[in-house]
């Protein structure tokens, strides 16, 4: 317990988000977050893995088929062509912004573009709901409004999420599979856990790791018939995943990396991901270091919370840890063990009991806030402009990350990008790596292609934006003031009419 004299903050509230004036506050959280993030969109497919995924997207739409170049990152499989390694979920989520797209008349040269301009803003959309789906849990785990928000928004624009937010990387897909299938079980909703739990596995196989403890907490919580229904909610997720590794490999078990594997000895993965300067999800993401306390804490008050939380973020670790590229690649922070720790992020929101815990939490959220800030407008591939590249052979053998960006280049980037973007802001030709020479930003990229038309236009829409994010932060802001911070057990009737007030 901690013995700091500060002011308690009530967190015992069993308020739950179904109530109108919480799923108001949702409502207005998810606009907000959305109009944000689409104004800071990159509009483009620009990382390896993405481009992959999209291939996929594109295949299946335009082919019928899940096969695609071998200039991706593929195995070979059935019919001597080349398949995809990763998971089908983001892919799957890519079809309808890419039909919409497709509707749009464009001329021949802009179409590719705008295609992959239109999937690659879907990710603003996911990023949104995975700070939604974190405050729901949070308050599924009894915190009250105000702790449940900072740590939801905090969790994610606070840490090295951030620029995943308009990268198209399938970790923050997963995660908010996971976070939504441990927040339904928690609510006694093992169907809906299960299908969420399914899902996630779509999206990265190796969330199965995780299923048997799913199943697990919820026989020891509801017994074989809610094990019975999460695991029947898992069945679709199966099918699909095991049917399409049959379509590629014409083996159900074959995921796509069998040439690969947990090659990297475990204290040299642990410690990379601890210590290293271009990794270390201790510089990348502070809020960690509340993780010890508030786990303890969960430990106390909600058991089967703590199991869930503790063996997703174990899994994730361990299995990160020994993977062969334990450091993700090239990209920002410990990209791999974003799926493990946005959900333990949750179990912070109901420890912040006391002022000083709060203004803890909240000054971590800035620091990682600065820590990626430099992300999410110079792309995260800039530095690879002042890098050598690395033979691909080299990638099986060293346990280091041989090459990332670091956090004081991005920064110092700032200026010379911003400088660049505004003096070229007109000019259209492209030598595959110009667009790393640009601020990340959807608006420069319309004005290479469409001149100061488009720039115009971009600029009018990014104030739509503005102002209906603005808005927005108004009515979030008004109806989370009428949450009270009284200590109670259930909703007062003022709580229960915000929404109606909002």
């Amino acid at each position: 317990m901690s013995t700091v004299t500060s002011r308690a903050i009530s967190v015992t509230s069993q308020e739950r988000t179904g109530r109108p004036g919480e799923r108001r506050l949702l409502a207005w959280l998810f606009i907000v977050l959305s109009a944000a993030f689409l104004i800071v969109q990159e509009g483009a497919v620009t990382g390896y893995d993405g481009a992959t995924m999209f291939a996929v997207t594109e295949s299946l739409v335009e082919r019928g088929t899940v096969a695609v170049s071998p200039e991706f990152n593929t195995m070979p499989g059935r019919g001597g062509l080349e398949y995809s390694r990763y998971g089908l979920g983001l892919s799957l989520l890519a079809i309808p912004p890419y039909l919409a797209a497709k509707t749009i008349p464009v001329s021949s040269g802009a179409a590719d573009k705008l295609l992959e301009g239109a999937v690659s803003l879907s990710m603003a959309f996911v990023t949104a709901a995975l700070v939604v789906a974190l405050y729901v849990l949070a308050r599924r785990l009894r915190s009250n409004v105000g702790p449940a928000l900072l740590v939801a928004v905090g969790g994610v624009i606070g840490t090295f999420v951030l620029p995943y937010g308009k990268e198209f990387f399938s970790e923050p897909l997963t995660a908010l599979c996971l976070v939504v299938a441990i927040e339904r079980l928690l609510a006694g909703r093992a169907s809906a856990s299960g299908l969420a739990m399914g899902a996630a596995v779509v999206t990265r196989t190796q969330n199965v790791l995780f299923a048997p403890v799913l199943v697990l907490v919820a026989w020891r919580r509801g017994g074989l018939p809610a094990a019975a229904r999460t695991c029947a909610g898992m069945v679709p997720g199966a099918v699909v995943t095991l049917g399409y590794n049959l379509i590629r490999f014409g083996d159900p078990l074959t995921f796509g990396y069998e040439d690969v594997g947990f090659t990297t000895p475990l204290l040299n993965g642990v410690g990379g991901l601890l210590f290293n300067p271009w990794k270390s999800v201790l510089l990348f993401a502070p809020l960690v270091v509340l993780l010890p306390l508030a786990l303890r804490y969960l430990w106390r008050h909600d058991r089967a919370a703590f199991v869930l939380l503790t063996a997703n973020l174990g899994i994730t670790f361990l299995v990160t840890a020994a993977w062969f590229a334990w450091h993700g690649g090239w990209s920002w922070g410990p990209r791999l063990l974003l799926p493990g720790l946005v959900p333990a992020f949750a179990a912070i929101a109901p420890w912040l009991v006391t002022t000083w815990r709060v203004r803890t939490a909240a000054l971590l959220a800035v620091a990682g806030f600065a820590v990626s800030f430099p992300a999410l407008i110079v792309p995260t591939q800039a530095q690879q402009l002042e890098t050598p590249p690395v033979p691909p052979e080299a990638h099986f053998l060293d346990t280091q990350p041989l090459a990332s960006p670091s956090v004081p280049r991005q920064w110092e980037l700032i200026a010379p990008t911003t400088r660049y973007s505004l003096e070229h802001r007109y000019e259209g030709v492209d030598d595959g790596r110009n667009y790393l020479r640009y601020l990340s930003l959807w608006q420069l990229g319309v004005s290479r292609v469409y001149g100061s038309r488009g720039l115009a236009a971009a600029l009018l829409v990014t104030a739509l934006l503005a102002i209906i994010a603005g808005w927005s932060l108004l009515h979030l802001v008004r109806v989370a003031r009428l949450f009270p911070t009284h200590t109670g057990g259930s909703f007062t009737a003022q709580e229960a009419a915000v929404g109606h007030s909002a």
